[in-house]
């Protein structure tokens, strides 16, 4: 049970360097003209071309391809109806897979940790989150049961929660040496997650097992450093452990059919349908509401049906154009409309 349940979208991670899901594939595109991911640059063209090729679509059909999570979808349902303009049906999952690529390497490229005496800090602003979150557990009166839920694939909450002791835990693999951990539930997977090829088993590799292998370029000075745990991920498990994983991380479409992902990460959507459910307030950061997410309205719809009463939910978003308001009070209930 958590008593205050927070819910992060992107704009939570802009101020790390995060791009929001409307600029993302501007930012990309700027990494690979500006060829600062050579090492990716093949996953970057394909990408871009296969939006080129989506171009077409205009004709007949609307489609904002200047988003990312339209061109995610657009591909998946590409690769259900197994037909993209200018590819083969065969090599459709391929760029689904350089779109993953693509995801991983931004957000690696752009989110900056700081570098204090030879340590990997905590970006702004999670740092005072994670106070607040100890704060909530340890000093308030009375103590308060904390969790997360997350759009996020990025690490930057992962690490506050590590370097402040609590954990996290994903809902899925315990780890015997996570303790006190706070519940982190990241509903479109994480850049540290991995899945077997075998069974499809999610395996979260913990930021203490990464750091115990692998050392971060440029510690001995001061500044910032990037940590590029999602492009190690495979390697890890390759040369630390006996488990053979898929060579991308578990990243999950932003929209469209999450079922595909049912039997990977379903334990992690019903544990926060059942936090939702069980909390007396809930806080909102930097997630929109866009209108193409049916997944979270429903998955808030659902998850809310339960016997605590909720004493308040909170949302922080800039917005001067007043049209998230509306979409969140149009999406709450009169119960919930009372407590907004």
């Amino acid at each position: 049970m958590s008593d205050v349940v927070f819910i992060l979208g992107t704009g939570a991670s802009k101020l790390c360097g995060a791009p929001l899901m409307a600029d993302f594939l501007d930012v990309a595109n700027h990494l690979l003209r500006s060829r600062s991911v050579e090492d990716k640059k093949e996953h970057y063209e394909n990408v871009f071309r296969a939006i080129g090729a989506l171009q077409s679509v205009h004709s007949k059909a609307q489609l904002d391809l200047t988003n990312i999570e339209s061109v995610f979808t657009a591909l998946e349902i590409s690769n259900v109806l197994g037909k993209l303009p200018g590819f083969d049906a065969t090599e459709i999952p391929g760029v689904i897979a350089s779109l993953k690529e693509v995801i991983v390497k931004t957000l690696e490229s752009t989110i900056n940790f700081p570098i204090s005496q030879s340590y990997v800090g905590t970006p702004v602003p999670y740092e005072p989150f994670a106070k607040l979150l100890s704060h909530l557990r340890e000093e308030a009166l009375p103590q308060q049961s904390v969790s997360i839920i997350t759009f996020n694939c990025d690490i930057a909450v992962d690490m506050a929660l590590h370097k402040e002791g609590m954990g996290p835990n994903y809902g899925i693999l315990h780890d015997p040496n996570c303790h006190n951990p706070v519940s982190l539930y990241k509903l479109h997977g994480s850049l540290n997650w991995a899945q077997r090829k075998d069974s499809g088993t999610v395996y979260p590799l913990q930021l203490n097992q990464y750091f115990a292998k692998y050392s971060i370029q440029g510690l001995n000075k001061r500044g910032t450093c990037k940590i590029p745990i999602g492009s190690q991920l495979s390697e890890y498990f390759s040369k630390y452990t006996d488990v053979e994983v898929e060579s991308e991380p578990v990243i999950v479409p932003p929209t469209w059919n999450k079922s595909d992902y049912h039997q990977a990460l379903s334990k992690i959507w019903g544990k926060a349908a059942q936090d939702l459910s069980e909390a007396r307030a809930i806080f909102i950061c930097g997630y929109s509401l866009p209108e193409t997410d049916a997944f979270f309205r429903l998955l808030y719809a659902l998850g809310t049906v339960g016997s605590s009463p909720l004493e308040k939910i909170t949302v922080y978003n800039p917005d001067d154009t007043g049209a998230v308001d509306k979409r969140f009070r149009e999406m709450l209930g009169p119960g919930a409309i009372a407590r907004y």
